[in-house]
């Protein structure tokens, strides 16, 4: 038998957490070339949840989970990725691509993340 306090085991350990994290998405890489590509092309990406959307008014506020809120102005031509935008609600979990045109945010796409990625309910 072996014993749970080994050495091995306990590098075991720590070698499979980080890479748990990894394959869970909260950690993903998965779009970093896409993501890098559009950046070079003055794409700029924020990821969060969303504060206030207002159809309306045509503009949507999301809080990065670090940093300042970014609003943001709805485009017709914006795409929408996993529903609607009357889907989108506040805290809804998204990503957005978007450009800056004069003094004003506006969305390029909208990608709607599931509500409990990353331990978020």
């Amino acid at each position: 038998m072996f014993s749970l306090y080994a050495p091995w085991v306990k590098i075991l350990f720590l070698a499979v957490l980080p890479l748990s994290l990894l394959v869970s998405g909260c950690a993903s890489t998965q779009n970093e070339a896409a993501e890098s590509a559009m950046m070079q092309e003055g794409v700029m990406i924020v990821k969060g949840k969303v504060q206030k959307i207002s159809l309306e008014e045509g503009i949507m506020v999301v809080a990065p989970p670090k940093g300042e809120r970014v609003t943001l102005k709805i485009s017709e031509q914006a795409s929408v990725k996993g529903g609607s935008i009357k889907e989108i609600a506040r805290f809804q979990p998204v990503r957005v691509h978007y450009t800056l045109e004069g003094q004003q945010n506006m969305i390029v796409s909208i990608e709607i993340l599931p509500k409990a990625e990353c331990g978020e309910k």
